[in-house]
Formats: C-alpha cells, sequence, structure tokens
C-alpha cells in the first residue's frame, strides 16, 4: 500500500512540476504599450551603468609603477650636449605620458626641463625635481569615488625635508593628476 501512495504522488507530482516549469519560462503576452516602455527603461538602465567607471581600487604597486614611469618619462635619454636622443619635440614628450599623467600635470615640467631648437629638443642639465620615493611610507586618502590623494614626507640630502601631495584619477585606467611639494 506504501508503495502505491508513493508511486500515485510521484506519477501526479512529476508531470505538475512540468507544467509549472514550462509555464514560468514561457513568455506572457504583454501590453505593447507597456512592454516596450519597460524594456527602453531597463536598457537606458543598462546604459548608464556601463557608461559609469566603475570605482576601481588604487593599489600601492600601481603609486610605484606610475610615479617612477613618470620621473623615467621625465628625464629622457640625451647626448653630451643634452640633446634628446629618441625625440624630437615636447608634443611628442608630452604624448610619451599619455598614459602615466593627465596633461595639464605634466606639462609645467616639460616646458621647465626641456627646450625646444631648430635641429630638436634639448633637457635642462639639472638635478631631477623632489619626488615620491618608493621605499618610503606615505597615506593614502580617497577624496573620491576615483580621486585618490597620496601623502608623503621625505629628506634628502639634495632636497631636505619636503612633502608630496599627489592626486591620481581613475577614468578607464589611474593616472597622476596633479603633483605639489612643499
Amino acid at each position: 500500500m506504501k508503495k502505491l501512495v508513493q508511486m500515485t504522488l510521484i506519477t501526479f507530482t512529476v508531470p505538475v512540476l512540468m507544467i509549472c516549469s514550462i509555464l514560468m519560462t514561457q513568455e506572457i503576452e504583454a501590453d505593447p504599450k507597456t512592454s516596450s516602455a519597460k524594456t527602453h527603461e531597463v536598457s537606458n538602465v543598462e546604459k548608464a551603468v556601463k557608461d559609469v567607471p566603475q570605482q576601481q581600487t588604487l593599489q600601492d604597486a600601481q603609486v610605484k609603477e606610475l610615479t617612477k614611469e613618470f620621473m623615467d618619462t621625465l628625464v629622457q635619454p640625451s647626448d653630451e650636449k643634452y640633446k634628446v636622443k629618441n625625440m624630437d619635440s615636447k608634443a611628442q614628450l608630452l604624448s610619451a605620458f599619455h598614459s602615466i599623467a593627465e596633461e595639464e600635470m605634466v606639462k609645467p615640467f616639460v616646458d621647465y626641463y626641456y627646450t625646444e631648437e631648430a635641429d630638436g629638443l634639448y633637457i635642462l642639465p639639472t638635478e631631477t625635481p623632489p619626488w615620491f620615493i618608493a621605499d618610503n611610507q606615505y597615506d593614502m586618502v580617497q577624496l573620491e569615488d576615483n580621486v585618490v590623494k597620496i601623502i608623503q614626507s621625505n629628506e634628502t640630502a639634495l632636497h631636505g625635508a619636503y612633502t608630496i601631495e599627489m592626486k591620481f584619477t581613475y577614468d578607464g585606467t589611474w593616472k597622476i593628476a596633479s603633483a605639489s611639494i612643499s
């Protein structure tokens, strides 16, 4: 008797579950006016989410890599007369910074350290500016969703004691947006 009840339940339950699953997966005909409006709303929301850059966390390795790349790009190889070997203009040099820093941040450095002559680009024979020191500690402050400030206090024989404050912005990739020394 017990087996008969179990078989009856299974025989009855399986078809009911199958019908329910079919009904749940079928699209229900809706009013075309409200249906397209809802579809339009969903696609606008999806588009808005895709267009907004997602917040990213600036990592220690990225800070160190970007600050190193900045200084490596700023100090171009030159000959004994300080003529830059691999670039002929400030515009070329500025474009080399494209993935590292914002142009507004880079331009004052390029204008100070480089002159453009008829025969090429020349670097000013001087020391580099006080800069981020990768081995020293620093503070990281989240200013906005995709804006981070780095603050580092340093002391060197050449520059003495100084504090560097740098802002990094994220718009698909992290870049240095500004730097100030005090």
